[in-house]
């Protein structure tokens, strides 16, 4: 086998392995979470969107924190509405990574409206 040869087997194994960027990586992924319709509260056209996060965060693959859970993220959306209910919610993660996955973080984002039960 050339140099050449195995230089470029070495890359593709390399973008295989790593699957997104090598240096820096900033992608969204859409997902499910199952709330409360319309129909399940007292709805108005006039209803707030809210939107929370939550993360996580990994450093040199040893080390992770953080809690990005869809509970922690509707409980921050819901943050100031205490007795209100989360519905026609929107799920969404978005990860950033940084030299090869160095450093990386991980957030579940919940949009969605707050009405009354």
């Amino acid at each position: 086998m050339t140099i050449i040869t195995r230089l470029v087997l070495a890359a593709l194994v390399a973008a295989t392995v790593i699957g997104c960027g090598a240096l820096y990586t900033d992608i969204r992924v859409p997902r499910a979470y199952r709330s409360a319709a319309p129909s399940d509260v007292t709805a108005t056209p006039s209803d707030e969107t809210v939107v929370g996060e939550a993360c996580y965060q990994s450093l040199l693959f040893l080390f992770a924190w953080g809690d990005a859970s869809y509970a922690t993220a509707a409980r921050n959306a819901l943050d100031g509405h205490p007795n209100a209910t989360l519905y026609d919610v929107k799920a969404d993660q978005r990860a950033t990574t940084y030299l090869v996955g160095l450093y990386s973080q991980v957030c579940t984002v919940l949009t969605g409206k707050v009405g009354r039960p």
